[in-house]
């Protein structure tokens, strides 16, 4: 009698399983919701097993906040090719809004990965440094010399008022339009980025503060 024939061996997985467990939670985001995303989804369309996925991550929590330290990281080098290529400061943070709308509303998955959908996001060490560089990099737009101390928190909200205040501009406004609350179809984007040029100039120009007095 033949002896029964063994179970296929699971295939090796071959290449960098923590930045191919990366890529396509990627590959999901560009036209998923972050909630379609789990550890066993993940391994299985990787080709491991969901035991492999905690060799190289503690959780998927710790993946996203991977995946968000990237984005940050892009946005920092973005602002630093803005500020170099803007003839003022003024542009350069017309331009870094408009480029955090249009992130928002190309991607807007990794807009909430990247920005609060994932509580305590800061107890990440990779995050954090990434959040405090790329803030760093907004404070020197908005102040023209270059920012040492954003990590030290008491000491920027106290100095850097202006940077806040920039930045709670653009990520209200790339709400807003990613989430069509103004709303505006893809075919308007030139319409819809106009808009938003429209709506950061009335406070760039003092236009609000006209109106108040």
């Amino acid at each position: 009698m033949d002896a029964p024939a063994a179970a296929p061996a699971r295939r090796y997985h071959r290449g960098n399983v923590a930045e191919d467990l990366k890529t396509v939670a990627l590959r999901i985001l560009e036209t998923e919701r972050v909630e379609d995303l789990s550890v066993r989804r993940l391994a299985r369309e990787v080709g491991v097993t969901p035991a492999n996925f905690y060799n190289h991550f503690d959780s998927l929590s710790e993946l996203l906040l991977d995946i968000a330290a990237d984005v940050l990281d892009e946005r920092r080098a973005l602002n630093g090719h803005i500020q170099r290529t803007s003839k003022s400061r003024v542009e350069a943070v017309r331009r870094s809004i408009r480029a955090f709308v249009e992130l928002a509303c190309d991607r807007p998955q990794l807009f909430r990965v990247a920005f609060g959908y994932i509580p305590h996001d800061t107890v990440n060490a990779r995050f954090r440094n990434a959040s405090d560089a790329a803030f760093a990099k907004t404070a020197e737009l908005v102040y023209g010399h270059p920012i040492d101390d954003a990590g030290d928190w008491d000491a920027s909200r106290e100095k850097y008022k202006a940077a806040y205040g920039v930045f709670a501009m653009a990520y209200g406004l790339a709400r807003m339009m990613s989430e069509r609350q103004v709303p505006f179809s893809r075919e308007r984007r030139a319409e819809m980025l106009a808009f938003v040029d429209g709506v950061v100039d009335i406070f760039l120009s003092g236009e609000i503060a006209r109106l108040l007095a």
